[in-house]
């Protein structure tokens, strides 16, 4: 059986108004129901322009399809089914309390007269659980730390419960066992109810938490593969950096030569 191409990026192109270069210059990448993938990258090469084009909230040329269907032609709450977002920044300046944060996770499958449900309660609950955050479900949002900020807002994309998943830096605030554990859920998740997820990351060290790599360089993707990938010519091409790479219990290490 053919497995299905669930997130197809192709030929994707974006600039700011005013600016006269592509920040994107024809993006492609494919990703399959229940596999998971990240992009490796500099600062500043357009791996968070990417993925805020994926999920539509800029307007870009080119095609980005969820399920077969075209992200710029469906409506906000359905393409919240379809794919949700977890950005680097937080924008939440209301107090609320991590539980109502988690629950507006559910708003995409809310009656408008009914509210949420017992179910999307349980889910919140179960998921709190999940991240080893529960003790924090009664928390102002606005009095967390920024780890806890970050562990608070991956649960609520958790919770909205998208096709597709998309993180931009997941790891980004989190001391090393939050990050481990982070992304070890992503990756659980993936493959218990075959969710496709793509993240963004810098600890090439990480990458084998996913099924697929991507790298990029100057607003496109100029690679794709596994662990194979980790070489010291893919890192003297997206970084300028010398390297070397050590293999340990079937995963591969990177260390640079500096």
């Amino acid at each position: 059986m053919v497995e299905k191409i669930m997130l197809d990026v192709s030929n994707v192109n974006f600039n700011y108004k005013f600016e006269n270069h592509n920040v994107l210059d024809k993006c492609n990448l494919e990703l399959k129901k229940g596999e998971v993938g990240c992009i490796l990258g500099q600062n500043g090469v357009g791996k968070s322009t990417l993925l805020k084009c994926i999920t539509g909230l800029l307007n870009y040329d080119g095609n980005v399809k969820v399920a077969n269907k075209e992200i710029s032609q469906i409506n906000p709450k359905e393409r919240s089914k379809l794919i949700t977002y977890s950005a680097q920044e937080f924008s939440i300046n209301f107090n609320y309390s991590v539980f109502e944060i988690l629950l507006m996770g559910r708003n995409p499958y809310v009656n408008f007269f009914n509210g949420p449900t017992a179910e999307d309660e349980e889910l919140v609950y179960k998921t709190l659980n999940k991240l080893q955050i529960e003790h924090l479900a009664n928390k102002s949002f606005l009095s967390l730390s920024g780890g806890q900020k970050r562990l608070v807002m991956i649960a609520r994309a958790l919770i909205q419960d998208s096709k597709v998943m998309i993180f931009d830096e997941p790891t980004s605030f989190l001391d090393f066992k939050n990050q481990v554990l982070i992304l070890d859920v992503i990756k659980k998740i993936s493959k218990e109810y075959e969710k496709t997820i793509l993240f963004s990351l810098h600890d090439p060290n990480l990458t084998h938490f996913s099924d697929k790599i991507f790298t990029m360089k100057n607003g496109t993707i100029v690679n794709s593969g596994g662990q194979d990938l980790l070489n010291k010519d893919t890192f003297m091409d997206i970084y300028g950096l010398s390297t070397d790479i050590l293999q340990y219990n079937n995963k591969k290490i990177v260390i640079p030569n500096i």
